[in-house]
């Protein structure tokens, strides 16, 4: 495949990895979830062997976004979602079944390490609470009452390795405001509850040690701004509660990540950020020397886990391997393998790769203000001075994410096409410390906007690049895109917008709680509190100012920014003399899932810059 092919967008990738159980040494299989084009396929890496076993292959997308699923404790059954409901796989007999059912949503199950119970989210009593069942749907029973609301569903359960308790994330009020996320641990027996935390935004899912008299997360403090995506490690003894902070600045994006503990209780494993790249380090917590709390690097490479960083580690039972799903600027997310001990990696399949895949140039550019800015600059082959190239910038999501060092098929794509990309890395991104990240607080239509504009400049005044620049990005990319279009109109010659807010009132009013929580913890309030800065914010009332051909491309079904977003862009262009499209994708949310969907997305982003900047 070429990467000028819009399926490169659905090229094969390892979305998440689990060590089966039963298999250690040199006979470990580390199995893995690859997401093929409107498939998911299960293999078992085998190291004995140094080869891949196919063993489930679906004709379309399981477990959601991260295609999590989880093994039984003797390794020979696999549980997932599909189609909103819990599966049982069983290897050995090649059946599955659907032990409960459910009207609303079942999600996140997970094994106990002892026997074959289940405990899982479900939202059939109205909120999103933990259930427990055993894997043939007997004895089922409702675990936690109003853990947290029905739109709050990240938070996986996590059993101790007894089975019988579960560690959990819930939702809590802080200062009369739903901001908080605390740690609890629950009696599987009696339900009995324990609260842990008081004032915490906790970040990932709680960790027991092997020997169940502790539990780890990542968090920091409510009053904190919510967007650092590195948090401190906290350590707390069951047994009296005492807690132990390690500020190591691990990174837990998209909060699936879940800390790793050695088998002898001594060491935990996470990711951390460093640029563009996610390094492996361990933290000591227990040492009768002073060396507790020092981390050691085990990892120097370029590169990311899973797509954009969201990707879990999973150490190996015997604390020797880590397994990762990693990608990096010219290969899509693969399974590897690293030592704990030092020594070299092992790849673990060799991934798909285009032939003609472009590495970007790392660069950076002088903002108005006299700050630098860090970019990535995709140039086609061919483009030179006597042969100039339209150009683009492109606009990250996730606000404070960043432009990682990792597989991104759209710009590979494009740049095939014949543009020159610039991808931003505009103060507030990550992984340039937290005083660069904090520079956007607050002000969502201030200096990013300004940053966008001086990389168009950047980019415009290139020897190999035309006068023509289009600007493109999702979610917080298409919110930056839509600011940078009101704001400075005479710089951009078109626009694609992916899934970005408007009005951040109407969006407010029915975004889901995450969605809620990261506006009003950055606006400090709600907008009844917060009205000039929820307006401020808002490029409602500045569409007329818009001369720039748009194109919009949202999902019918998104909570994170609800339908309602691009409905206000439709009623303001449609008819108007603004050259203006928009396609809304039925059963897609935030971000496109359906490989026809994504090719169709590439297609018409292409297509719209085609005709409005060559």
């Amino acid at each position: 495949m070429n990467s000028s092919d819009p399926d490169v967008m659905n090229i094969a990738e390892t979305v998440s990895v689990r060590w089966r159980p039963g298999y250690h040494g040199a006979n470990r299989r580390l199995t893995y979830l690859e997401r093929e084009e409107g498939a998911d396929v299960v293999y078992d890496y085998r190291f004995d062997i140094d080869a891949s076993e196919r063993l489930i292959a679906f004709d379309e997308r399981i477990s959601g976004r991260f295609g999590q699923f989880d093994w039984n404790a003797d390794g020979t059954k696999l549980t997932y979602t599909r189609d909103g409901q819990i599966r049982v796989f069983d290897v050995e007999a090649s059946t599955e079944n659907t032990p409960v059912s459910s009207d609303g949503f079942d999600a996140e199950p997970r094994y106990a390490p002892t026997d074959d119970r289940l405990a899982f989210l479900s939202g059939r009593g109205g909120d999103t609470d933990i259930w427990v069942s055993e894997d043939d749907g007997s004895d089922l029973r409702q675990l936690t009452d109003g853990a947290n609301p029905s739109d709050e569903r990240r938070w996986a359960p996590s059993w101790g390795p007894h089975g019988d308790r579960i560690g959990y994330v819930a939702a809590h009020d802080w200062g009369n405001r739903d901001w908080a996320d605390e740690v609890h641990v629950v009696s599987v027996d009696s339900g009995h509850d324990r609260r842990l935390t008081q004032g915490l935004s906790t970040t990932s899912v709680p960790a027991f040690s092997p020997d169940g008299h502790h539990i780890a997360f990542t968090a920091k403090q409510v009053a904190e701004p919510w967007y650092r995506h590195a948090e401190d490690i906290h350590v707390i003894d069951l047994r009296d509660t005492s807690r132990d902070v390690f500020p190591v600045e691990a990174s837990h994006q998209y909060n699936i990540q879940q800390l790793q503990w050695d088998p002898d209780g001594q060491k935990l494993y996470y990711p951390t950020r460093e640029r563009g790249s996610q390094q492996l380090e361990s933290v000591l917590l227990h040492d009768e020397t002073d060396a507790a709390g020092v981390t050691t690097r085990l990892t120097d490479h370029n590169g990311v886990f899973g797509s954009g960083g969201a990707g879990e580690i999973r150490l190996s039972p015997d604390g020797d391997q880590i397994g990762v799903p990693f990608a990096t600027h010219e290969t899509p997310c693969h399974p590897r393998s690293h030592p704990t001990s030092g020594g070299s990696t092992r790849e673990l399949r060799d991934p798909d790769v285009p032939d003609d895949v472009v590495v970007p140039e790392q660069v950076a550019f002088e903002a108005s203000d006299g700050l630098y800015i860090n970019a990535y600059l995709y140039t086609p082959e061919d483009v030179s001075e006597s042969d100039p190239a339209p150009a683009l910038v492109q606009a990250h999501g996730g606000a404070h994410f960043q432009y990682s060092d990792g597989w991104h098929p759209l710009e590979q794509y494009l740049v095939a096409n014949g543009y020159v990309v610039l991808a931003v890395d505009f103060r507030g991104s990550g992984g340039y410390g937290r005083a660069f990240q904090e520079l956007s607080m607050g002000d969502w239509e201030g200096g990013e906007v300004t940053d966008l504009r001086d990389a168009a400049e950047f980019v415009r005044d290139r020897p190999d690049t035309t006068d023509a620049v289009g600007i493109y990005g999702g979610s917080w990319g298409g919110y930056m895109t839509l600011h940078s279009i009101t704001q400075h109109p005479e710089t951009w010659d078109a626009a694609v917008e992916w899934y970005g807010v408007v009005n951040q009132f109407s969006d407010h009013a029915e975004a889901d709680r995450v969605g809620r929580l990261l506006t009003e913890r950055d606006l400090d309030g709600t907008p009844d509190e917060r009205e000039t800065a929820y307006r401020n914010a808002s490029v409602h009332w500045r569409l007329d100012n818009v001369t720039t051909p748009l194109a919009v491309l949202h999902g019918k079904e998104d909570q994170r920014v609800p339908i309602n977003q691009a409905t206000e862009l439709r009623n303001h262009f449609e008819g108007s003399s603004l050259p203006f499209t928009i396609t809304v994708y039925e059963n897609e949310g935030h971000g496109f899932r359906d490989a026809a969907n994504r090719r169709d997305a590439v297609e018409s982003t292409k297509q719209w810059f085609d005709r409005h900047l060559r």
